[in-house]
């Protein structure tokens, strides 16, 4: 009995990585369907795949549906107005522990008041102090709860007022004035976070020099607006110190930077309610005592207010949860949130085409997780890892299948068909094992110089008895000898007429029979190495098919097609009639319609080929779609839709010139139509050939069985 433990993912498990193999595996279908390599690479990027055993590798879609999952989620749970909240949380935890020390100072002082001992002589002098300690006490206790009392509900309004009060507490105190360089530092850092390093412990000299760096900024920018020449590498040079290597020396982009940068403080400001937004824009501009600074800033923002909304910085989240942040957390969630929302743009242009190089792992990794960011390796990784195994190569700036790429989408192509094959069906599957001609029969004949030697040895000897009866030695002859029989294998050409008319682009109809075609081929190449086979597409024209050029092949496109005007007929019912030089359509020299259904110049191509071959068996399968529209008459291809009894006659005609000649027709016809129905019907009564009318999804079982069937034969 097999036994599956399922456990919860942690993070250490090994996630799928697929094998070369794998992915071509996947890659297949996708090719064989649109015949573009890179299309079939971005829709495996795109869709992911599963392998043989089941093993599921995401595709680019899912990661984009995880990303905006992820988006989505955050949005639901958190509410950017509890920033204010947070804010007002603290400031009530540090204002109710300054009441706790006004009232322990003011029962201190009573309690010493109550420990005075009557009997000491000068304990009515120090009574009388205490008194009076007790008494200012309570004064200043009361004044400072009556200031606490009322404080205003605006946390800038509050912040603000107490930064004029004398805290009794001391930690209190330091944990106000923490609060106050923390929001003095994310009013900064929002700015300029490129000072980040530099603004973690604020002096007076540090702000004193920023409010006279960002004075200078608004002046060079005004002075800019007014027409009038500016030095910004001047600017820069002056204030090197505070800024990093790397900071731009051009105004526009430097300018750019401090938007971009202030974009998370501006997207968690439109976020917010419009009384909210009021409140902490108030609040980040309130923090500095020094007035020039708040205006400095100020005019700032307006400068920057035009470069944000020309670049679309700044803009709002939807969110809809009602959990609550403090205002670091709510800037790091909106510069995620903003990263998540670049990525999900990065991945909707690369399902659209766009380079998969352009994504950073460290970047998904760091916004989503571990798995996520291998799993984007991984799909990055496919072209590479293909050409690193020899199935693709890079040619003239785009990807083509090498010879062994052909090779295995073949072979895996046959392993399909025949996987699909029913149990029933023993003895026409091919086996690993290999002999050393075909298989022995129970028959045996006389042995003859030259075959082979699978001796049945009771008959030989029986042979000489009957040939010599008397006293051993029993001396054997070499007409004493029987072999056993064997069927022999015999060769075989085939060609293989391809339709490749418009219609066949309709429910998978051409991948389907590329998909035969190269199993064909494979199987060939390694069960029957001796026989041959040829592709011969067929549409307007024909042309033989490299075995190379399959993967990439797709059905001739139905559209308009200009022609002159003493060319085409449009009769009144709308029977087309149209007669093209064949020379002239094959050379190019005329634009000629490639969609329409020529059978009979695929006979006659594949007609040459077989002519030219030495083998007595000489076999055409056609897959087509549906009657011929097409014919070559007196060097002339004729193009006549809906099909004309002429069109079926020139075929008709070809079919028996082929039957003359010994070829049998074998036609896989993909669809059920009364008119085609009866054509192939008497295609099968010329040629005696045998006729199937089959699917796309069936196909392969029909067209591999039947060659396989009709393989060999009994020789005596």
């Amino acid at each position: 009995m097999i036994r599956y433990r399922y456990t919860i993912w942690d993070g250490s498990q090994e996630p799928f990585r697929p094998s070369p193999d794998d992915l071509l595996d996947g890659l297949t279908d996708h090719l064989l369907q649109d015949g573009d390599l890179h299309k079939a690479l971005r829709d495996l990027m795109r869709r992911g795949m599963m392998d043989r055993q089941g093993n599921v590798m995401r595709g680019m879609q899912d990661v984009l549906n995880k990303v905006r999952a992820t988006k989505e989620e955050l949005l639901q749970q958190y509410n950017p107005d509890g920033v204010l909240s947070d804010l007002q949380r603290q400031l009530d935890d540090i204002v109710a522990r300054e009441r706790q020390a006004l009232d322990e100072q003011l029962a201190a002082t009573r309690q010493r008041l109550e420990h005075l001992s009557d009997d000491d002589p000068d304990a009515e002098q120090q009574r009388a102090n205490e008194e009076r300690a007790v008494r200012e006490m309570e004064e200043i206790v009361a004044e400072r709860q009556q200031t606490l009392d009322h404080l205003p509900r605006d946390v800038g309004d509050t912040i603000r007022q107490l930064q004029q009060y004398d805290f009794a507490d001391s930690q209190a105190k330091a944990d106000f004035e923490a609060l106050v360089q923390s929001l003095q530092q994310q009013a900064l850092d929002s700015l300029f976070q490129m000072m980040k390093q530099r603004l973690e412990q604020l002096t007076s000299d540090d702000l004193q020099r920023m409010r006279q760096m960002l004075e200078d900024l608004n002046d060079l920018l005004e002075r800019r607006d007014m027409g009038e020449e500016t030095d910004f590498q001047e600017f820069l040079d002056r204030y090197r110190d505070l800024f990093p290597d790397g900071t731009p020396d051009n105004l526009d982009d430097f300018l750019e930077q401090l938007a971009r940068q202030l974009q998370a403080m501006q997207s968690l400001l439109n976020s917010m309610s419009e009384d909210m937004r009021q409140e902490l824009q108030d609040l980040m501009q309130g923090q500095f005592d020094d007035a020039r600074m708040q205006q400095a800033l100020s005019d700032l923002m307006q400068h920057l207010q035009a470069m944000m909304q020309q670049h679309g910085l700044g803009d709002a989240f939807p969110f809809q949860g009602e959990e609550s942040l403090s205002l670091q957390e709510a800037l790091r969630l909106i510069e995620r949130l903003q990263g998540l929302e670049g990525l999900e743009k990065q991945l909707e242009k690369i399902l659209w085409g766009a380079d998969p190089s352009q994504i950073d792992e460290q970047q998904v990794q760091e916004l989503m997780d571990d798995e996520t960011a291998g799993q984007v390796q991984t799909l990055k990784d496919i072209a590479d890892h293909l050409e690193e195994q020899g199935y693709i190569r890079k040619s003239k700036d785009k990807l083509v299948l090498t010879a062994r790429g052909v090779r295995k989408i073949a072979e895996r192509a046959m392993r399909d068909i025949f996987a699909s094959l029913r149990r029933d069906q023993l003895g026409k599957h091919p086996m690993n094992h290999r002999g050393s001609g075909g298989q022995r029969l129970e028959e045996t004949k006389p042995y003859i110089f030259g075959d082979h030697f699978d001796v049945d040895l009771p008959r030989s000897m029986m042979n000489a008895v009957i040939r010599s009866p008397g006293k051993p030695p029993l001396r054997l002859a070499p007409q004493d000898f029987e072999v056993y029989r064997t069927e022999s294998v015999s060769r075989c050409f085939t060609v293989l007429l391809l339709d490749m008319s418009g219609s066949m682009e309709r429910s998978g109809r051409f991948a389907a029979a590329k998909k035969v075609a190269l199993a064909l081929d494979a199987l060939i190449r390694t069960q029957f190495p001796r026989d041959s086979l040829a592709i011969v597409g067929f549409y307007t024209y024909a042309q033989e098919i490299a075995l190379h050029d399959l993967p990439y092949l797709r059905p001739k496109p139905f559209g308009f097609f200009p022609y002159m005007y003493n060319d085409l007929y449009q009769n009144p019912m709308g029977y087309l009639d149209l007669q093209i030089d064949a020379a002239d359509a094959v050379s190019g020299r005329v634009d000629m319609p490639q969609a329409f259904t020529n059978i009979q110049a695929g006979l006659q191509v594949a007609e040459h080929l077989l002519a030219r071959q030495s083998t007595t068996n000489k076999q055409i399968i056609l897959i087509t779609d549906g009657e011929p529209t097409a014919h070559i008459r007196n060097r002339q291809i004729c193009l006549e839709y809906p099909p004309s009894q002429r069109t079926l006659s020139e075929t008709l005609k070809e079919v028996k010139r082929c039957t003359r000649q010994g070829i049998t027709i074998n036609t896989f016809m993909l669809g059920q139509d009364h008119y085609m129905e009866r054509f192939v019907n008497d295609l099968t009564r010329v040629n005696r050939g045998r006729a199937f009318f089959t699917s796309p999804d069936n196909i392969g079982d029909y067209i591999l069985v039947d060659y396989l069937k009709h393989r060999r034969k009994k020789i005596a």
